[in-house]
């Protein structure tokens, strides 16, 4: 996941205003890569990468190295009991695809439940687009139903996980890579 997501957190970070975000939370970040870099380039903005136990004893020398150890607190658990609270934005990069709606629903209600109003929702998908024309999205789609009982969805599918999870979409941002960052509120 660290090598997949190298190559698109670049753009995430050019594609996002973080500056007006204080403490970001990085939902299901495995080893940091997106904290590494984010907030590097936003030095006001502090992480916190929450994963799975197992995964997060291993993040510390990624981050090291970024020079971000002392600006991202590390926390393990399950994004399917709790999500940690205290973050002004939530991020999910490429974890809403690994499940069917049901599943995402759950973990978007996760994050739900650790937010305010004032807080955002960031998911960091693909998103096909409705028009009939080649999209590498739906050759992930395809892939995504097959292998890992995932799918990738389009924007009135995302719009609709919101809704269903407690959230509002607002607005999708395309970053000029294969993600978009879908960004919601609560309600």
């Amino acid at each position: 996941m660290t090598s997949l997501s190298s190559g698109v957190v670049d753009a995430v970070v050019r594609s996002y205003d973080f500056s007006r975000i204080g403490v970001l939370l990085d939902v299901g970040g495995g080893e940091g890569v997106l904290l590494a870099t984010g907030p590097a380039a936003n030095p006001s903005l502090c992480g916190i990468l929450f994963d799975q136990p197992h995964v997060v004893r291993t993040v510390g020398a990624l981050l090291e190295r970024a020079g971000m150890a002392d600006r991202c607190e590390v926390v393990g658990g399950s994004f399917f009991e709790a999500v940690p609270l205290g973050a002004d934005a939530y991020l999910l990069k490429s974890v809403i695809h690994d499940w069917y709606d049901d599943v995402a629903i759950e973990i978007l209600r996760a994050c739900r439940a650790a937010m305010d109003e004032r807080r955002k929702l960031l998911v960091v998908e693909r998103v096909i687009r409705s028009e009939n024309e080649p999209d590498p999205a739906k050759f992930s789609d395809l892939n995504m139903l097959v292998i890992p009982e995932g799918e990738e969805r389009t924007a009135v599918d995302f719009e609709l996980l919101y809704t269903e999870a407690g959230s509002k979409l607002d607005h999708i941002v395309r970053t000029g890579s294969p993600y978009n960052i879908t960004q919601g509120t609560s309600v």
